[in-house]
């Protein structure tokens, strides 16, 4: 994969410039969070602007005639990657109680949302905060066939398996860290854990594990959004590579802008 090749030797490029300027790096962090925060949220619905995110984390100015739930999605995504920004710096592992502790920041309280019964009848189901799913999740596709992910009794046991998998796969010598954040994320997303959110913690927790080890992290912009569920449904049909190199090419992106951003490129 001539990607990964690529990511490698902009991550040695990147290295070699270290440690970078305190003042650059936070600026080149500030935009890549708020790429995140806005791309993130914008690729599940949420309905405000760019502009709109930039004044409502830079300066707490919320948008007039949008939803408020639309506000906490923003300010509790925020708040979430902050703490991840905070314990990347540590030796913090990846635990169930680090993803449930991170969906509860996401997601701040809990709710009801509209939804759809088995029998495709409407409902409405309660989002509980940092806890697994009580209700199936599965969904519907455009072929109207059902796509199953895990059920809410298979869900700890499969949660417990993927922690325990993302632990020896970290502690192999020859592991790679981008292929690993990115079967992360598909893993997880397989089981779909939470009621809600769970979109929003797969990028989180894909991101957590590149910065652990130096990368910066992936932004899946919104106007890429065809693509990106795309190659998410090729993996669902037992074809992981272009998820993996979409999340590549992706990363490669980040670590040019980092790159630049720490010569002073604008």
């Amino acid at each position: 994969m001539e990607t990964l090749e690529r990511a490698a030797q902009l991550k040695a490029e990147l290295d070699g410039l270290r440690p970078l300027d305190e003042e650059a790096e936070a600026r080149i962090m500030q935009k890549f969070r708020l790429d995140w925060n806005y791309h993130s949220n914008n690729l599940e619905g949420n309905s405000l602007t760019y502009g709109e995110t930039k004044a409502l984390i830079l300066f707490g100015i919320t948008a007039q005639g949008k939803p408020l739930k639309d506000h906490f999605e923003i300010t509790g995504h925020n708040e979430a990657i902050n703490w991840v920004l905070d314990l990347v710096k540590g030796e913090t592992e990846l635990t169930e109680v680090f993803i449930r502790e991170l969906h509860t920041l996401l997601l701040k309280e809990s709710s009801y949302k509209d939804a759809l019964t088995a029998e495709g009848k409407p409902t409405r189901r309660r989002i509980e905060v940092g806890k697994y799913k009580t209700q199936t999740n599965h969904v519907i596709t455009v072929t109207d066939e059902t796509f199953y992910f895990a059920t809410p009794e298979e869900t700890p046991a499969r949660m417990q398996e993927l922690v325990e998998w993302f632990r020896n796969e970290k502690a192999k010598q020859d592991v790679n860290p981008i292929v690993l954040a990115a079967v992360f994320h598909y893993r997880f997303i397989r089981i779909h854990p939470f009621d809600d959110g769970n979109g929003r913690v797969a990028r989180i927790l894909m991101n957590f594990i590149l910065m652990q080890f130096g990368y910066p992290p992936v932004i899946i912009r919104t106007d890429d959004k065809s693509n990106y569920f795309r190659v998410l449904r090729l993996a669902d049909a037992d074809q992981l590579e272009p998820f993996i190199e979409y999340v590549v090419e992706n990363l490669v992106g980040s670590l040019e802008a980092l790159i630049a951003g720490a010569r002073g490129v604008t």
